[in-house]
């Protein structure tokens, strides 16, 4: 088997895979953030269900996940610069969900589990970096 024609796959290809997989990467997705929602639950916000016993919060974040993938398949084509970065961060967090969603953040934030504090983000160097990709 080629393992290098496994691992590198079309943009059609991991469109492909991304699809199939949207519920289970949504769901991951909140896991990661700290959201108590189920697979299950999950996959009846995405399907435009309600769920019992979930904060708005939470089902917002689980549609703005949607919105946000949904961004990603319908631009596909777009390059990966600075404002698309920022644009896809205001789905992510839109309707208050994260201060400032769409823009650098400008406060302090903690990682739990530890006491580092990360710096806060540099336009210039992002841009910089995202030049090298």
């Amino acid at each position: 088997m080629d393992f290098k024609k496994k691992y590198h796959l079309t943009v059609d290809e991991n469109i492909f895979v991304a699809k199939r997989n949207i519920v289970d990467y949504i769901w991951k997705s909140a896991k990661l953030e700290g959201l108590s929602v189920t697979f299950p639950e999950t996959e009846a916000i995405y399907n435009g269900m309600s769920v019992a016993n979930k904060t708005v919060d939470e089902i917002l974040a689980v549609n703005n996940l949607k919105h946000a993938w949904q961004f990603i398949f319908d631009t596909v084509d777009y390059p990966t610069d600075f404002n698309y970065i920022c644009q896809l961060n205001r789905y992510v967090g839109d309707g208050q969900l994260f201060f400032d969603a769409g823009f650098l953040r400008n406060v302090t934030v903690s990682i739990g589990g530890t006491s580092w504090k990360p710096d806060f983000p540099n336009e210039f160097l992002i841009k910089e970096n995202l030049t090298l990709l």
